[in-house]
């Protein structure tokens, strides 16, 4: 997940009473201005709502008191607190839905991200492209923003790097993709290719057991 550099999106959608005990949208405090990041996101085919933040309060203030507003939801459910790299992250599931928060300090202000999660109305992803032979994806982000359709998919493969690229340049091939010559960047790979309004952008890395692949399709 943290490969992932594209911001993820969200849907703004009538939430349960508990989602509004506190004031803001998931019970945050009043003083935290929410910003959507797009209109919808499914994440592995779970749909997910995110909303970002900056603040000048300290990271342990915004926790302590989203936690205490956590905690006073009816249903008494847990909140779980974990470090996650320079991340703090805060974790509660309420019913059938999921929701965290998390918290970073940088510089003079403090970033974080709060995110709602539907686990139960979790399908499973349609790939953009048939993925070619020993490449197995680990993570698709199907998301939309005004009007524009993307997926990400973050992938592995058995194969180096080169092979792995010339597998890519045959599946665009088969599925009618006009692709461009691949540029090399140190030891990673860029792969790009069109599809009338549709682009296609690989970057491939090596690693240890074969490549990374990280793969973005806009239509």
């Amino acid at each position: 997940m943290c490969a992932i550099k594209n911001a993820l999106v969200l849907a703004a959608f009538c939430l349960p009473a508990w989602a509004c005990a506190g004031g803001g949208w998931q019970d945050m405090p009043d003083t935290l201005a929410l910003d959507a990041m797009g209109d919808s996101l499914r994440m592995n085919g779970t749909p997910m709502t995110i909303r970002a933040f900056q603040s000048t309060q300290s990271a342990e203030a915004l926790l302590r008191e989203v936690q205490a507003n956590w905690e006073r939801n009816p249903r008494h459910e847990p909140v779980l607190r974990s470090q996650m790299q320079i991340w703090t992250v805060l974790n509660q599931t309420v019913g059938a839905q999921h929701r965290s928060f998390q918290v970073r300090t940088s510089g003079t202000q403090v970033d974080g991200f709060v995110a709602l999660t539907s686990p139960a109305d979790t399908r499973t992803p349609v790939l953009g492209l048939r993925l070619p032979a020993q490449v197995e994806s680990l993570q698709v982000i199907d998301s939309s923003d005004q009007g524009r359709v993307s997926q990400q998919i973050v992938a592995v493969s058995r194969r180096s790097v080169e092979a792995t690229a010339l597998a890519f340049d045959q599946a665009l091939k088969a599925e009618n993709w006009q692709r461009d010559a691949p540029k090399k960047h140190g030891s990673a790979m860029r792969l790009s290719a069109n599809r009338g309004s549709e682009q296609f952008d690989a970057i491939l890395s090596g690693q240890q057991s074969g490549a990374l692949v990280m793969i973005s399709i806009v239509k």
